[in-house]
């Protein structure tokens, strides 16, 4: 449905309130300025103050600060000409001018002229450049973009004024441009009050049409679903779970686009009715979905997990739908309060105010910014090649590498070779098993530097990813994002699976440590400080509940019967030379692939030797190097086993 906003506080004589409204956004917004948005609203004409307090108030409610919503006050005065760019400058700083100064720019032109097809169909050079533009100005400072947003909101909520092609211009706009772009940059506020009020204007039948359908049994729906509301509550209540649970209605155009997409009537949508789940912790999302679950069926198809797969814009929650007791369907999402943030207000919800400079983060790192740009860019049709303004524009907080078809991607400066391979799709990351950088190879865990090209090896028989890709300390995978990948991988095998797993990971440790395998006594100490349930330990440490160096601490140096016991707790920088055999299946550019672990490694290769089976087709090969403790011993062990071929790793 169409938001409906705070009203704007009126005085006597039904005008605006000034002095209120500022005094109400202050009270909701404590870290605004009063004084600096009154400054503002002094410059305000009678005619459009009720617009730019609806402005100002859409701005604040997005979690801007206080130079964006004064940004917004004033720049339709500067539009329209009734104060001069140049005047700002005696009254505002210099942040706040130059603010109002890119939004201006953009008011002026129209990013398509929706009312000719025909630009729209073939990019005219025109409008592409306008669009150039706008993404130019939003890489410049990120807050442009989002006061445009709003500033469209606010057009299309007063279009019904409007005579028809100027409405249905606006419309046809806020459809194609900036919805999309809202849901690029994530803001959900914004995007569905785009599409629903350019759906209104645009197709004026079809919206009435599902709006009446709601409203004839919004009764009977408010009914149920706060009912549900209760219930859920008081059912997560019981089992130790404090949740906010939120009733909705489903976005009028939401509804119409899953009718055309699923072709369905209006009664088989399943969820125009929703109920929210707000919990205060990521372990709480996945408890409360087995709960409710347990309450009611659910409808497998419609089941989605954002949360260990999030969508592009970094979205993240949890959709089910279930069937009710008196047969009707209800949608469910679970997300965290941050999750919720995020969704609500996507790029938005990691802007701090002025004066908070020990939480200030770079843009890139928290919004992937240039990323959303480009791909919105991309959306619309643009063309151009781009390569001159990523070079000129990426953030020292993120590297830009390509593909060998050249595709631009974007990750956290220290993403792996690994983590370019779940960027680009799941499956490659899981059959990944090493890459090439500018047509070099090299290793899964080598970090990557800006303007590489990526290339990544799979094995077509892999059976899925290493468990080891999991371990920290070993820094295969860096980025959330694959994380979350393996994390599902793992966590949805079976019991058996993951316990032959674990099993396998702790006898390479063994072998690597030259330890003593732990007893049954040892394994029931490990279940009980983690309270794990009884036999449950190797199906926990196959899953990555548990890491493979956490177990192996405590029983290390009870358990270390190697020749250089010393191994195990070097002080300073003091080191002991460590031998290693391999036994791997033999082939050409085995022995580079173990130099080439050691160089990533920073490790030194002291000495080296070789036997060759030819009737098993297996070479032996020992190494020695020097090793500072037995964290980074099993670190190499269990890089030089994931090397092709490997079969054995002993220390």
């Amino acid at each position: 449905m169409v938001k409906v906003t705070q009203p704007i506080p009126l005085n006597d004589h039904g005008r605006p309130d000034v002095e209120r409204w500022v005094n109400q956004l202050v009270g909701v917004y404590p870290k605004l300025d009063s004084e600096l948005i009154r400054r503002a609203c002094q410059l305000l004409e009678t005619e459009d103050v009720l617009i730019a307090l609806e402005l100002g108030s859409l701005i604040a409610e997005l979690n801007l600060d206080d130079v964006c919503v004064v940004t917004g006050l004033i720049y339709r005065e500067v539009r329209t000409g009734r104060v001069a760019l140049a005047s700002l400058r005696d009254i505002f700083d210099d942040d706040v001018c130059d603010l109002v100064e890119s939004v201006h720019a953009l008011a002026a032109t129209s990013l398509l002229e929706m009312s000719n097809s025909k630009l729209q169909d073939h990019q005219q050079e025109s409008q592409v450049e306008n669009i150039k533009r706008m993404m130019i100005a939003m890489v410049d400072d990120p807050r442009v973009a989002v006061l445009k947003l709003a500033e469209r909101v606010v057009a299309l909520r007063r279009a019904k004024a409007f005579n028809d092609t100027r409405r249905r211009r606006i419309a046809g706009e806020a459809r194609a441009v900036f919805a999309p772009l809202a849901a690029r940059l994530g803001i959900g506020q914004l995007k569905w009050e785009l599409e629903d009020l350019a759906f209104r204007y645009t197709d004026e039948t079809l919206y009435m049409d599902i709006a009446q359908r709601l409203s004839g049994k919004r009764a009977d729906r408010e009914q149920q679903v706060n009912f549900l509301e209760d219930k859920i509550r008081g059912i997560l209540r019981s089992q130790g779970i404090e949740a906010e649970v939120v009733g909705r209605a489903k976005h009028i155009f939401s509804i119409w686009r899953k009718m055309q997409s699923k072709s369905v009537s209006f009664d088989q949508v399943y969820d125009v009715s929703a109920v929210r789940v707000i919990v205060p912790r990521l372990a709480d999302c996945y408890a409360s979905l087995g709960i409710i679950h347990n309450t009611w069926p659910h409808i497998p198809s419609e089941f989605d997990d954002y949360i260990a797969n999030p969508k592009e814009n970094g979205y993240q929650s949890i959709h089910t739908a279930l069937t009710l007791d008196d047969g009707n369907t209800l949608e469910v999402q679970i997300r965290t309060e941050e999750m919720h943030a995020e969704a609500e207000l996507g790029v938005c919800a990691h802007w701090n105010y002025k004066g908070d400079a020990a939480d200030q983060a770079p843009f890139a790192e928290k919004m992937e910014w240039l990323r959303q740009v480009m791909e919105w860019h991309e959306e619309l049709g643009g063309t151009e090649n781009l390569s001159t303004l990523l070079r000129h524009r990426a953030s020292d907080d993120r590297i830009y590498v390509s593909t060998p078809q050249g595709h631009v991607l974007d990750l956290p400066r220290w993403s792996t070779v690994l983590d370019f391979a779940y960027r680009v799709h799941t499956d490659l990351g899981h059959t990944c098993r090493g890459g090439l950088i500018n047509g070099q190879t090299a290793t899964l865990d080598r970090q990557l530097e800006n303007s590489e090209q990526v290339e990544i090896l799979t094995d077509k028989a892999a059976q899925g990813p290493e468990r080891e890709w999991l371990e920290k300390e070993l820094g295969f995978v860096r980025t959330d994002r694959a994380r979350a990948k393996l994390v599902t991988y793992f966590r949805n095998l079976p019991a058996a699976n993951k316990a032959d797993i674990g099993e396998r990971l702790l006898a390479h440790a063994y072998a690597a440590l030259d330890l003593v395998p732990f007893g049954d006594s040892q394994i029931a100490e490990l279940e009980a400080s983690r309270n794990l349930a009884e036999g449950t330990f190797f199906e926990a440490l196959g899953a990555g509940e548990i890491s493979i160096f956490d177990v192996v601490e405590p029983f290390i140096e009870i358990g270390v019967r190697g020749p250089q016991p010393e191994l195990l707790g070097i002080e300073g920088t003091r080191q002991t030379t460590r031998r290693f055999s391999i036994r791997a299946a033999n082939r050409d550019g085995l022995l580079h692939d173990i130099t080439q672990i050691l160089q990533s490694l920073s490790l030194n290769l002291t000495a080296t030797s070789g036997v060759v089976d030819n009737g098993a087709e297996e070479a032996v090969i020992s190494i020695e190097t020097h090793i500072s403790d037995w964290r980074q011993c099993l670190n190499l062990a269990c890089h030089l086993r994931l090397i092709r071929g490997v079969i054995e790793v002993a220390g």
